[in-house]
């Protein structure tokens, strides 16, 4: 799984740099195999200025599906990561189980 990190006209710092790394790594654990690539951009809406909106936009490329795009605005960066990995890797999640269902068959009780 290749991990790309863009930050557009924001600093990012080495403890967000992990921070972001820890939450993908546990986000993303369970289709480590089948994600071949995301794309973590960072970003301030109002650029240097030190502007409110922080934007954290999470790609995620697997091999036969649709890519996955979420983005998260938030006023501090680390909640934008912690929504936009999570809300990103469970949308992942949910593609990779329908691909494993066959149409028309859900599981049975």
């Amino acid at each position: 799984m290749e991990v790309r990190m863009v930050a557009q006209e924001f600093y990012l710092s080495p403890s967000l740099r992990d921070f972001l790394e820890r939450c993908l790594h546990t986000a993303f654990a369970h289709a480590r195999g089948q994600v071949a690539r995301i794309v973590v951009r960072l970003r301030e809406l109002n650029g240097l200025d030190g502007g409110k909106d922080k934007v954290c936009q999470v790609s995620v490329l697997m091999p036969g599906s649709p890519e996955v795009v979420i983005r998260e605005v938030q006023e501090d960066m680390s909640q934008a990561i912690d929504g936009a990995v999570k809300r990103a890797a469970y949308r992942a999640m949910r593609m990779l189980n329908r691909k494993r269902l066959p149409r028309g068959r859900g599981p049975t009780s």
